[in-house]
């Protein structure tokens, strides 16, 4: 199956939209990549029941160095029936975005991939190419700092909604969504408006995305539509199923989806 179809097949059978975040921190974790590894396979043992798909940042497992990537590739085999996105947000130049998808897709296996959508279509068509595989574009971030480019206005709208228009194009395979943050549910419903898109809902739990305005703005009656992420909250909970278990239910609430 694709990412997509693997995803909605998941959140139906799970009864969730939830993504967990995989991102180790060395200040809060001891024992380098091996315990990274550690922590993170026991909480993917212990949520997996809870979600549709697991998020790894890139960054998280390169500071460790080349440990830090084998420590990855061991973690993406613990949960094998679980697809894994890879949060990297890349952008460059078309042959070096080939290197890149070819780095993600076939290296690493992951499922999915964030994409920065500055490059423009040549870029992010070296990973929409591998029809297979989901791609999020970076529409609408989740960090305070979204709004000093995202918001400029071109042609009477603002950038995240030319976003939008791009990644409409470049879904000719139907494995594109766009990444808009929890922490802005006033965009989400705006965009959600104009597209059906799956979208990447990252920033509830630490960053203090509302969570059911979240859900009840971007839901549109596909599973995939909605695929919030928590990452810290979950990640260092003293019982991360027990914290996964609880936003499942929040989310599925808000969203209307009966359980």
């Amino acid at each position: 199956m694709s990412y997509f179809e693997q995803l909605r097949a998941l959140s139906r059978e799970r009864q969730t939209m939830l993504c967990v975040g995989l991102d180790p921190d060395p200040d809060r974790i001891e024992g380098g990549a091996a315990g990274a590894l550690r922590h993170c396979r026991q909480v993917v043992r212990q949520t997996e029941q809870h979600v549709c798909c697991f998020k790894p940042n890139s960054a998280f497992w390169e500071q460790y160095g080349p440990d830090g990537w084998k420590a990855l590739l061991e973690l993406r085999d613990e949960a094998p029936r679980t697809p894994f996105l890879l949060d990297a947000k890349r952008g460059d130049m078309d042959n070096t975005m080939r290197a890149y998808a070819r780095a993600v897709f076939r290296t690493l296996g992951m499922d999915a991939a964030t994409v920065n959508p500055y490059l423009g279509t040549d870029s992010l068509e070296q990973f929409t190419a591998f029809e297979d595989r989901g791609v999020y574009v970076l529409c609408r971030t989740s960090n305070p700092g979204a709004a000093e480019l995202q918001h400029l206005e071109s042609d009477g709208r603002p950038i995240y909604r030319h976003v939008v228009e791009l990644a409409e194009r470049l879904n000719a395979h139907g494995n594109v969504g766009l990444v808009i943050g929890a922490t802005a549910p006033a965009q989400i419903a705006e965009v959600r408006a104009v597209t059906d898109l799956p979208f990447l809902l990252p920033g509830v739990g630490a960053q203090g995305g509302d969570v059911e305005a979240t859900a009840r703005a971007a839901w549109n009656g596909d599973p995939a539509s909605c695929l919030v992420s928590a990452s810290r909250s979950v990640l260092f909970a003293q019982d991360p199923a027990r914290e996964a278990a609880a936003l499942k239910t929040q989310i599925n609430a808000a969203a209307g989806v009966r359980t």
